[in-house]
């Protein structure tokens, strides 16, 4: 594939040139915004584009007596501009295309309506600048913080280079950044699957609950200042019969944990209602409970059970 080549002439013997294979139209842009810019600072910028119109090349010097500035630190000026506008649009340009290629290269089992709202996410989180829960390499980082990581390695590579092809910079220079890039999709992606899982965990619960022939109107929840439950029924007394003998056994027993335990055992009851009472928080049994049964969990805020415990 041929590149497109942007070539920068600083005085009449500096040469820096910049080449791309995606993205010259934005090198241009950014080029012709930045004409009027050094124009303003009294350095002339004259453009011309190649016959085959793959190369552009930039003619820059001082057009007034005012400036100056010598050639070399011309140069330089010049190059770090360029780095600017270069770490914009790897950022703006190159990370959406390396998120869907990614995406698309290495989760081929996902279904393509998946890998589409994955790939609407992952964009999502980065324009937001805000990561997942299991991301906190790449997702967490602002827009500023992600350009001024690929900024600065741009600008460490053009004070030894007075040429870049951008394509090659990403793969070889920018290799922390790729890795991290790939971290965060990895990440995404197994949390996308976890949640997936558990959808189709609570559907399976729903389905279990509704074949139930016999269901209890209300269940009582208790959870006590040490993380003890208690399942109770509607008038507030411990559940009996084989449920009852079943839930003063050991979890451990079952290889279940405490919590584990304490759904099983509302499934089975299959009740239309949850009271529940004592703290929610860093509660893995409420949690999947309020998710199981929506609007059907009540929080008591205070009552006899509240009282004694």
């Amino acid at each position: 594939m041929a590149q497109g080549i942007l070539d920068l002439e600083v005085a009449q013997s500096n040469t820096f040139s910049v080449a791309s294979v995606r993205t010259l139209n934005s090198i241009r842009s950014f080029v012709d915004q930045e004409i009027g810019k050094w124009q303003k600072r009294g350095v002339r910028v004259s453009v011309r584009e190649s016959p085959a119109g793959e190369t552009l090349i930039l003619h820059c010097q001082a057009s007034n007596q005012n400036y100056h500035t010598s050639s070399n630190e011309l140069h330089r000026k010049i190059k770090s501009s360029i780095a600017n506008g270069l770490s914009d649009i790897i950022i703006d340009e190159y990370e959406k295309f390396l998120v869907v290629k990614l995406i698309d290269a290495n989760y081929g089992y996902l279904s393509g309506r998946d890998r589409e709202l994955l790939k609407k996410k992952a964009l999502r989180i980065l324009g937001n600048g805000r990561g997942s829960r299991c991301s906190d390499k790449l997702g967490n980082y602002k827009r500023s913080q992600r350009k001024s990581r690929v900024w600065a390695k741009l600008s460490e590579y053009l004070e030894r280079e007075d040429q870049i092809i951008v394509e090659g910079f990403i793969t070889f220079r920018l290799k922390e950044y790729l890795e991290d890039l790939f971290d965060f999709v990895d990440h995404m992606v197994k949390e996308h699957l976890i949640n997936r899982e558990y959808r189709e965990f609570l559907q399976l619960l729903r389905h279990f609950m509704s074949r139930q022939k016999y269901s209890l109107p209300v269940v009582n929840v208790h959870r006590d200042l040490q993380g003890c439950y208690r399942i109770l029924n509607a008038q507030l007394e411990p559940i009996q019969g084989d449920l009852g003998v079943f839930l003063k056994q050991d979890s451990d027993a079952f290889g279940l944990d405490v919590d584990d335990l304490v759904v099983s055992a509302i499934v089975t009851l299959a009740p239309n209602r949850i009271v529940w009472h004592g703290a929610t928080e860093d509660s893995s049994c409420f949690d999947l409970l309020n998710d199981l049964f929506n609007q059907e969990v009540e929080i008591c805020h205070g009552c006899e059970l509240e009282r004694d415990f």
